[in-house]
């Protein structure tokens, strides 16, 4: 993928969007805020490809990437111009996202020059999301402006760490630690209204196709993260088996092994019911538990690359399954 040469064709946020479901005026800065001056310390942040240090406290923010985007709306920042992959995938802005929120930002062009694009901008602080942030776009965002990309070298990367560190980029610490406070307080809530969810399995899964169904097999992946604070685990016998950045492929014959406490079903457009007829669905534990929860292609990307935004409304959407899931 290149943003240098748009003559390669159009980038692929759609794919990337799947693959992480399968794996946030022009000043940046709201003027009602307290920390939005020219000032503030220098601010070195170790990221996957090395370190970035930002000077001062960036004023014109470009997102390129749902998690960057939606962790500087959480933030109460605006950024002058984004990318938000889950909104091309879904053809609308993500349900968690704030109304109106972007309604001041430029959505940049996905088929064009990238690079030319945010150069025109002139900002001082670019967002990278790990999927397009390779080394090569890595530097040639960075000749731009200091760009802050995946910040761990994780297929998923965890929304509290990009919280703390775009609140220390941006001189909002405080505001951060209440944003990842709230949403770890819910987390918290659901697991004290329904403490049998300690201890119980759960599964996150995508059919894709009529030969596509994918599991996240990795405890450790960022999309899970929410379940492992919850009390719950993935199946043993799924992530003892060989798996691909965290995801096993299964053949949908195969899902009566998906015998977990908790189903996500994400599916693609028009196979939600092909899902419900798979041989084998109506005698799975979650099934008979009523705890299965089917999600669109918009609300399995927030399960699997969540954000700050993401995780308190899906949240809302599992509440219910949990519940039945923790009996």
């Amino acid at each position: 993928m290149t943003f240098a040469r748009p003559r390669r064709g159009p980038i692929r946020f759609a794919r990337a969007a799947l693959v992480g479901a399968l794996a946030l005026g022009v000043a940046a800065c709201g003027s009602s805020d307290t920390d939005t001056d020219s000032g503030g310390e220098s601010v070195t942040v170790t990221h996957a490809r090395g370190t970035t240090t930002v000077k001062g406290t960036p004023k014109k923010v470009v997102a390129l990437g749902n998690q960057w985007l939606d962790t500087a709306l959480a933030l109460g920042v605006t950024p002058v111009a984004y990318i938000d992959n889950v909104a091309v995938v879904a053809n609308g802005a993500p349900a968690w996202q704030p109304p109106k929120a972007l309604e001041s930002a430029k959505p940049l062009n996905t088929t064009g020059n990238l690079a030319e694009q945010v150069a025109a901008l002139e900002p001082d602080l670019i967002l990278v999301d790990g999927f397009i942030a390779d080394e090569k776009n890595y530097t040639e965002f960075s000749k731009l402006a200091p760009t802050l990309p995946a910040l761990t070298k994780e297929t998923v990367a965890p929304w509290q760490e990009q919280v703390n560190t775009l609140g220390r980029v941006l001189h909002r610490e405080d505001a951060a630690r209440k944003v990842i406070t709230g949403v770890e307080d819910k987390i918290a809530g659901i697991a004290a209204a329904d403490p049998g969810i300690k201890g119980k399995t759960f599964l996150s899964t995508w059919l894709g196709s009529a030969t596509q169904l994918m599991v996240l097999t990795d405890p450790k992946d960022g999309s899970g993260r929410v379940f492992e604070q919850l009390g719950m685990t993935i199946p043993k016998h799924l992530t003892d088996q060989p798996s691909s950045q965290g995801r096993l492929a299964l053949s949908p014959e195969r899902v009566d092994e998906l015998d977990a406490d908790l189903l996500i079903a994400g599916y693609s457009p028009g196979w939600d019911e092909k899902y419900r007829n798979l041989p084998g669905y109506a005698n799975l534990p979650a099934v008979k538990k009523n705890s299965v929860v089917f999600l669109t292609v918009q609300e399995i990307t927030g399960i699997n690359q969540p954000t700050a935004l993401s995780v308190p409304y899906l949240l809302d959407k599992l509440t219910p399954a949990l519940a039945n899931a923790a009996k």
